[in-house]
């Protein structure tokens, strides 16, 4: 389970248990709760980052934005032997490196209740647990794509932004070590974030290249520029959060 409900939401309780009423020998693992309300892009880099340390077969609920209505479905996927149930706003787009095996959107009733998702999930996994094929109780469509997502890359930059800030305050942007390396091509470069608040101008390849106290950045166990101060949290001392942007100037 991965949502922005927040630890300590009572619906979590309500939905593990109906969970657990339709499929008595579930195993239910929380990711995370703490996904920051509506940030889809926040919510895609840590289910990328760790679905496929599951077992093939699992199946991940992407509480994010997820209550449905007619604008807004609820979609089953199977993608690389997992599976992921969640709205079809673009957010699953971001898991995929490639057009998913198979997808399909749940059936909406139109009730007064709140909460729908509480009803559609439990048969959902029920299902997918007893082996039922997804068009047996879903209709196929499209798989909807993120307007956002990729940085922009330019001949002698790129614009991207933070999408994650973890535990210590590292700030992780959707710029990969491929893209960034494809427009550097061995020039030097200044990182500007912030309006030219933070201005970074090497790669380091360990957080204690640097002194403590000082910034750096470097790629991640993801392959993600990341950047960080030595023992310090550079996403609290430079008010970064998942709405900063980048900007890598190639100087040539």
């Amino acid at each position: 389970m991965t949502t922005d409900w927040q630890d300590g939401d009572y619906n979590i309780g309500r939905l593990k248990a109906c969970i657990v009423s339709c499929c008595e020998n579930v195993r239910i693992i929380d990711i995370t709760h703490n996904i920051k309300v509506y940030n889809t892009l926040q919510a895609a880099f840590v289910l990328k980052n760790t679905y496929r340390h599951f077992p093939c077969g699992s199946i991940h609920v992407v509480g994010v934005n997820s209550e449905p209505s007619p604008k807004n479905h609820i979609a089953v996927m199977k993608n690389d032997n997992h599976f992921f149930v969640g709205a079809n706003d673009g957010l699953l787009s971001l898991i995929c490196e490639k057009q998913p095996d198979s997808i399909v959107e749940l059936p909406y009733t139109d009730t007064y209740r709140s909460f729908r998702l509480l009803e559609l999930l439990g048969d959902c996994i029920k299902s997918i647990s007893n082996g039922i094929e997804l068009e047996k109780f879903g209709n196929p469509c499209q798989l909807e794509s993120a307007i956002t997502g990729n940085p922009s890359c330019y001949e002698s930059r790129i614009t991207g932004r933070i999408i994650y800030i973890d535990a210590f305050g590292n700030a992780i942007t959707n710029i990969d070590r491929k893209i960034f390396e494809k427009i550097c091509k061995n020039r030097k470069f200044e990182i500007v974030v912030q309006n030219n608040m933070i201005k970074i101008t090497k790669l380091s390849q360990y957080y204690d290249d640097v002194d403590q106290g000082k910034m750096l950045a470097l790629f991640n166990s993801v392959d993600l520029l990341e950047l960080a101060i030595n023992h310090g949290n550079i996403a609290r001392i430079n008010s970064l959060d998942t709405n900063s942007s980048i900007i890598i100037n190639f100087i040539n």
